[in-house]
C-alpha cells in the first residue's frame, strides 16, 4: 500500500470494509462534483464571471479539491483527457448504490448524481467526469468559460 499512496487508513477488521469505506466516499464526491457542474451552469445562465466563481469557491466552505478541480475543467473547458474518465466514476456510484440497495439505504443524493453521470456518458461517452457540465449546459444554452460566462 505504501508504493500507492502516502496516507494508508486502517479501516476494520472485516474484509470488505475498505471497498466499502470507498464507497461511501465515492458516492460523496460524485455528489459534489454534479452539485458544482450545476452551479456552474447556474452561473452561466446568470451571467457570472468564471474567474469570479472559480475564486469565491476556491476560498469558501465549498471549495474542497473535488469542487475546485471540476470547476477548474469547466472553465478551462478540459472535458477530455483529464485522468477522470467518466466511466470510472460511474463504475464507483454504481458499486456505492449497489451496496446502498443491499443494505437498505436511501442515497436520494448520490442516485442524482448517478443520473447525471450516465446523462454525460450516454451523450460524451470518451469524456472525463465534467462532460456532465456539457449536458446541462445544452439544456440551458450556456457556458462557463474563460472566454466569457453566458456565451
Amino acid at each position: 500500500m505504501e508504493s500507492v499512496s502516502a496516507t494508508i487508513h486502517r479501516v476494520g477488521a472485516e474484509a470488505g470494509m475498505g471497498q466499502t469505506v470507498k464507497a461511501c466516499l465515492q458516492s460523496l464526491i460524485g455528489s459534489i462534483f454534479t452539485a458544482t457542474f450545476e452551479a456552474s451552469v447556474l452561473a452561466a445562465k446568470a451571467g457570472v464571471d468564471a474567474e469570479a466563481l472559480f475564486k469565491v469557491v476556491s476560498t469558501s466552505s465549498a471549495g474542497c479539491g473535488a469542487a475546485k478541480t471540476a470547476l477548474e475543467n469547466i472553465i478551462d473547458r478540459k472535458f477530455e483527457g483529464t485522468g477522470s474518465h467518466i466511466n470510472t466514476m460511474y463504475k464507483d456510484m454504481t458499486i456505492a448504490m449497489d451496496l446502498a440497495r443491499e443494505l437498505g439505504v436511501p442515497l436520494f443524493t448520490a442516485a442524482t448524481a448517478m443520473q447525471l453521470f450516465q446523462a454525460g456518458r450516454t451523450k460524451y461517452p470518451d469524456g472525463d467526469n465534467w462532460t456532465v457540465t456539457r449536458v446541462l449546459e445544452d439544456i440551458v444554452g450556456a457556458e462557463l468559460s474563460r472566454k466569457g460566462a453566458g456565451s
